[in-house]
């Protein structure tokens, strides 16, 4: 079967997408971008990372380049942008993914430096980034922004704790008016919110995740989550800009469901 390649021509930048085979979402999505035609810029705060997904997606046939840097800082932010539009003329997707997880101390135990770095990632980086590929986008009257939140936006997080639940919170709020503000050029601007998404340490510590076809597998990041971002990235695909979509297979709709899915995750909330 002949993939569509309803993105060719464009312009990808997609951010925290490196480590390849041991990527998670953001390796992924930029693998299925590639798949649909587009040239990709792979973001990474790390070379060596950031490569290993190049060469995957070379590997596919599809033309990827390395652009190593922060999200949080923003002239790492306006200088990353800069440096795709130089390479490939221009940026016509910009996939916000880049973000910290991983177990947080609870509230009253919680550092300053964790709580500003993790915000400082998770929602200044979007913000930052978005911003410098608007300057580009905004003049071309056409850009595709997807940022990746989590359902902790309208949950909570029960790995990412309070810095992690508050930044993808505020993600939704980033779309929104971005979406309000950039609508007149052409340009499209949506969350999605995934829930188990898969990666190589789940699929290490947790292979029950990713058997079977019930609701609590996880998420395949370049099949599901990623083909998701390339429908929304479609050329023709303008009617659907503001949206705050879930990639859960439902089961977060579920307070018995999302326990399971907590429960089934064998992580704790607290220290």
């Amino acid at each position: 079967m002949v993939e569509e390649r309803w993105l060719a021509g464009m312009v990808a930048l997609v951010t925290g997408a490196g480590r390849g085979e041991d990527g998670g979402g953001g390796a992924g999505i930029a693998r299925q971008l590639a798949r649909r035609g587009a040239r990709i810029a792979v973001n990474d705060i790390s070379e060596e990372f950031a490569m290993a997904t190049v060469e995957q997606i070379r590997q596919l046939g599809r033309e990827a380049i390395a652009v190593v840097g922060d999200v949080s800082d923003p002239n790492d932010a306006d200088r990353m942008v800069d440096e795709v539009v130089r390479h490939f003329g221009r940026i016509d997707i910009l996939v916000n993914n880049a973000a910290i997880s991983g177990l947080i101390p609870a509230v009253e135990r919680l550092p300053n430096e964790i709580w500003h770095h993790q915000l400082a990632v998770d929602l200044d980086g979007p913000f930052y980034m978005s911003r410098a590929a608007l300057r580009y986008m905004i003049p071309q009257r056409f850009g595709r922004i997807v940022n990746i939140s989590s359902f902790a936006a309208v949950r909570t997080g029960f790995v990412g704790g309070v810095t992690y639940t508050t930044a993808k919170t505020g993600l939704l709020g980033l779309t929104r008016q971005m979406a309000y503000e950039v609508a007149q050029y052409g340009i499209t601007v949506n969350a999605l919110m995934p829930t188990g998404l898969l990666n190589p340490r789940v699929l290490r510590l947790r292979p029950d995740w990713v058997q079977g076809e019930g609701p609590h597998r996880a998420i395949h990041p370049e099949e599901e989550l990623g083909w998701i971002v390339a429908y929304l990235c479609h050329p023709n695909m303008t009617a659907i800009s503001g949206a705050a979509i879930p990639v859960d297979r439902g089961v977060s709709n579920g307070i018995g469901d999302f326990a399971e899915l907590k429960r089934r995750s064998g992580k704790d909330t607290g220290d």
